[in-house]
């Protein structure tokens, strides 16, 4: 089901102890789990029960939960960064393109993927130094989100300008009010 998005600049506030999220273009929920290495897809839940299963004695790995949203699968993880595993990021865009942000208290990351070749991947903090095979493509898009590069001042904090990198670059966006309160399909993936 293809909801209305809200952006992502939102993510920081509701998901206070970090996130991390995979899109990947033209893929269906259940499919990005499982290239995100989700041996099964549970039926379906909510952020409550994510949370819960993730504080839970039985925990038997990371939770993510996914959707999608402007012709883009999406796939949420709390707290945890599934997705920054190289073998992640090239199996998710697999056949298509993906961009993964990431938004822990060890790990801000920033990649865009396409048919298993990084193109794009940077620390947000550290936006110079920027890996893959088109990084200085994106250089004027990284600017006009509010990055310190080439020599023009930052605008707002660097997770702030990688979310807005995203929605401009990309379109990129989910859905507040369903990542927050609604059951999506789940799966477990080793962490």
């Amino acid at each position: 089901m293809e909801t209305t998005a809200d952006g992502l600049r939102w993510l920081p506030t509701s998901f206070r102890q970090g996130f991390s999220v995979t899109f990947a273009r033209g893929v269906q929920p259940g499919e990005l789990l499982r290239r995100l290495g989700c041996a099964a897809c549970l039926t379906s839940m909510t952020r409550s029960d994510a949370e819960s299963y993730e504080v839970g004695a039985a925990r038997e790995g990371a939770v993510l939960r996914a959707g999608i949203s402007g012709g883009w699968a999406y796939a949420l993880q709390m707290w945890g960064a599934v997705g920054i595993e190289e073998s992640a990021m090239t199996a998710a865009s697999a056949g298509t393109e993906c961009v993964v942000l990431i938004s822990t208290s060890t790990i801000p990351w920033f990649a865009y993927m396409v048919d298993g070749e990084e193109i794009c991947a940077f620390d947000p903090g550290l936006p110079d130094i920027r890996y893959g095979t088109g990084s200085g493509e994106m250089v004027a898009a990284m600017a006009d989100a509010g990055f310190a590069v080439d020599g023009k001042p930052a605008a707002g904090s660097a997770v702030e300008a990688m979310l807005r990198l995203a929605e401009q670059q990309f379109g990129l966006g989910l859905p507040q009010h369903e990542v927050n309160h609604a059951a999506l399909v789940a799966g477990i993936v080793n962490d």
